[in-house]
């Protein structure tokens, strides 16, 4: 367990926690295990991080009656705004066996356009002793306004360095980074736009748009695409951030990341 891991713990053991946090890293088994240890420490017997007392027994089985697990269910790819509606209307009654209710929304970056918003007023009036712990690769695949109401903790890679893009991208797609590096090193040579096209096609069409995007803003910010000028690399990576933002409100996967791709053009006369 890492400084920031454990400070936040100490911190909800006290009660002084925030109403919203967002744990965010790119592995998810240590942020799963975070989650628990919050919902533990803010209902243990004994007031510890987490023991054997009856609580920490009843959060471990999942059966705890003020521990919620909002997860993407059966073969849908969204945690649906059914299940945030759900969620809302448990938030607003008073803890049923505990000191506090919790909820772990996991992985919240899987939460659909409807959840979202059916969530933020909630987290802009959170009811007492309700925590609600959202779990992502990074904040950035998130609504602002949800990011603007929550607490941010970075559990994971503390290297130096290590940017924004590559915390988000946690894809392993040999393949796919191969196409996504021979599509790029086409439109540097030749300056041809089609490839940037069929880049952005190849992108839209992949099974997990989202990690697809990363892996491409994490292509571009690696230092390899060298007959591109840096400042349209990076100018390109944000873009492909925001998109990554743009698709929880139904943006079209194609035409956003078009858009992106759009700043690695030199505008003409540079």
């Amino acid at each position: 367990m890492n400084s920031a891991a454990q400070l936040l713990l100490d911190t909800a053991r006290r009660g002084e926690l925030h109403h919203a946090i967002i744990i965010h890293g790119p592995a998810a088994p240590p942020l799963r295990e975070l989650a628990v240890g919050i919902a533990k420490t803010l209902n243990c017997l004994n007031g510890t991080i987490g023991d054997d007392c009856l609580s920490c027994q009843k959060i471990d089985r999942r059966i705890h009656p003020d521990v919620h697990f909002i997860e993407v269910s059966g073969e849908r790819k969204l945690i649906s705004v059914e299940q945030i509606r759900d969620l809302v209307a448990e938030a607003a009654l008073r803890p049923y066996d505990g000191r506090n209710k919790v909820f772990i929304i996991d992985p919240a970056d899987a939460l659909s356009p409807g959840g979202s918003n059916s969530l933020l007023k909630t987290l802009e009036e959170p009811a007492r002793d309700t925590t609600f712990v959202l779990l992502t690769r990074s904040p950035d695949l998130l609504l602002p306004t949800i990011n603007s109401r929550s607490q941010h903790i970075y559990i994971g890679d503390d290297r130096p360095g290590r940017s924004r893009t590559e915390q988000v991208a946690t894809i392993e797609d040999p393949d796919l980074e191969k196409q996504i590096k021979a599509a790029l090193e086409r439109f540097a040579s030749r300056r041809d736009s089609m490839a940037l096209l069929a880049l952005a096609s190849m992108i839209a069409s992949h099974d997990d748009v989202k990690d697809a995007i990363a892996l491409t803003a994490a292509v571009l910010t690696s230092g390899e695409i060298d007959a591109i000028p840096r400042e349209r690399l990076l100018a390109s990576a944000d873009a492909l951030l925001a998109a990554i933002r743009a698709l929880t409100i139904n943006a079209d996967p194609r035409l956003v990341v078009e858009q992106a791709l759009a700043e690695l053009v030199i505008p003409t006369g540079q």
